[in-house]
């Protein structure tokens, strides 16, 4: 029997090797760069790096495609393709370039690492990239021909590639999102693929454009590749609203035009006033032409009026078009004017020369006003004759108007001026004197225009009669001031004396006496025969007894 002790010792040892051996290994940590690569076949020079954080003795390389381990060292010329890459074994660098890649090099490539007798493994995904087919358009059912308003179904297909394409649907250059399906693969008849799905209304505005199939995948040379479907979509005439024909000229030919779009080609018909004309046909000086086609769908109809006059642009036109697939009027409005700015809401040609005319009238008007307020003409007549009249008073110099200006006219006044006319009645002249005075020889404050304290008289005759001498009278008036005069006056004495002389020429007698006023200042005391109290106001007549 076979000591157990003895087998246990040997045992312990070779475990304990084992496990520090595994320990050691599961240290080592191996560093890719890049963990996973994307390249396309016959790509060249792709490069690999596997890196420790210690120096290594040697490393080998192993690809997908075989389990045969390529050693590689620093300085080496290449082997099978691959070559030493990196910093050398000191900094724990063991990398690889791959001359050209091929279908071989799909997988994982496995790098191992030796670090003081002790191996690690690091792994790098290489996906070699296989352009898939150019892309097709399936139909379900297969058709070339669409109708208005019916769904089609479309797959946009691609077969082999790796990895898997990115399809796309566009219509002209718009992307399509709505009705597009999941993208799935499939595999049929052992060829594996990808399909993306559409289900898609078409209209009338399809016809003519490309339904565009779109894969991207990075071996395709450009990065992309497409292929497309011209539409050919039957669908009747499409609406148009009222349409107003701008700019046409009266007394000359001119085109009256419509573009409808319709598929197959639209027959037409034209209406004016209840007149039909059809396509080809003319009647007077109207003649419809047949519908020229411009593009796919797209149609010029045009109207030939000869003379156009101004009754036509109040005519009413219809155009009618049809095919098999349905009827559509349209209306048509003439106008002789240029396209206003905004027909919704903007200001016409008529318009605007109204406004213009308005402000000129406007300020035409103004500008007479004011000239006629400068000049005083028209309605500002009196106002400037009664500015100047007040204007020219001010300035002016003479006493007898700056009185006139500043007091209202006497009762003296009045009297003085009445004698001086009957005196120039019977001379033919008057004297200076006689109509002199200002306001002021009367006591009146010049100061108060207008505002005479009333004042009571006191009047006092005296006759002294001679035989052959005229008679002289006196009267004296006596001016009191107001019991309510609100300006404080001193007294003052105004006297006149009335005598009758006789008139030049005569002599004798039996002259004719003439009155004459002689009068007195109002503050001077008068001498005798005028000598007389300053308070006083004495009137002297004389008559002749005859």
């Amino acid at each position: 029997m076979v000591d157990k002790q003895q087998f246990f010792l040997p045992c312990f040892v070779v475990c304990a090797i084992f496990s520090a051996i595994i320990s050691a290994q599961s240290q080592i940590r191996v560093d890719t760069d890049p963990a996973q690569v994307v390249v396309t076949e016959n790509q060249r020079n792709v490069s690999l790096m596997c890196r420790v954080g210690r120096p290594i003795q040697f490393c080998t390389f192993t690809l997908p495609s075989s389990s045969q381990q390529v050693a590689l060292t620093p300085g080496q010329p290449a082997a099978n393709g691959l070559q030493y890459f990196g910093e050398g074994y000191q900094k724990g660098q063991c990398g690889v370039t791959i001359d050209r890649i091929t279908t071989a090099h799909n997988g994982q490539v496995k790098c191992s690492v030796f670090v003081d007798g002790l191996s690690a493994e690091g792994l790098i995904d290489v996906v070699v990239a296989v352009s898939p087919s150019q892309p097709t358009i399936q139909l379900e059912p297969e058709t070339t021909y669409f109708e208005a308003g019916k769904q089609i179904t479309a797959h946009c297909v691609t077969t082999g590639g790796n990895p898997d394409p990115q399809l796309a649907w566009f219509l002209e250059n718009d992307p399509i999102y709505d009705g597009v399906d999941k993208q799935q693969d499939f595999e049929q008849d052992g060829t594996t693929g990808t399909a993306l799905t559409l289900r898609r209304i078409i209209n009338g505005n399809d016809n003519g454009k490309r339904l565009i199939c779109q894969a991207r995948h990075l071996a395709y040379p450009e990065g992309s590749s497409q292929t497309s479907l011209q539409l050919a979509v039957s669908f009747p005439p499409l609406y148009l609203p009222e349409h107003t024909i701008h700019g046409l000229t009266l007394g000359r030919t001119v085109d009256v035009t419509l573009v409808i779009e319709a598929n197959p080609k639209p027959r037409t018909h034209w209406t004016v006033d209840g007149v039909g004309i059809e396509e080809g046909t003319e009647q007077d000086r109207f003649a419809a032409r047949v519908p020229e086609q411009l593009e796919s769908g797209a149609y010029n109809v045009t109207l030939t009026i000869a003379g156009l006059t101004l009754e036509d642009l109040t005519k009413k036109y219809t155009l009618r078009a049809s095919n098999d697939f349905g009827v559509q009027d349209y209306t048509v409005m003439l106008s002789s004017l240029d396209a206003e700015v905004d027909e919704s809401g903007g200001v016409g040609i008529g318009g605007i020369i109204g406004i213009v005319l308005a402000a000129l009238i406007v300020l035409a008007a103004v500008a007479l006003i004011l000239v006629a307020r400068a000049t005083g003409r028209w309605c500002f007549r009196g106002k400037s004759t009664s500015t100047s009249t007040s204007n020219a008073r001010i300035g002016e110099t003479s006493d007898t108007e700056s009185a006139d200006l500043k007091q209202p006219i006497t009762k003296t006044q009045r009297l003085k001026i009445l004698f001086g006319r009957k005196r120039a009645e019977a001379t033919g002249e008057i004297a200076d004197n006689e109509l002199a005075g200002a306001p002021e020889d009367y006591g009146v404050d010049p100061t108060v225009e207008g505002k005479r304290p009333a004042t009571s008289t006191t009047t006092t005759t005296t006759t002294t009669p001679t035989k052959d001498e005229p008679t002289i009278v006196y009267a004296e008036l006596e001016l009191k001031p107001s019991e309510h005069s609100y300006v404080a006056k001193p007294e003052s004495t105004e006297y006149a004396e009335i005598l009758y002389v006789q008139k030049p020429g005569d002599s004798g007698n039996d002259g004719a006496r003439i009155p004459v006023v002689v009068t007195g200042g109002s503050d001077a005391t008068p001498a005798t025969d005028g000598d007389r109290p300053a308070s006083t106001t004495t009137a002297a007549a004389s008559s002749e007894k005859k």
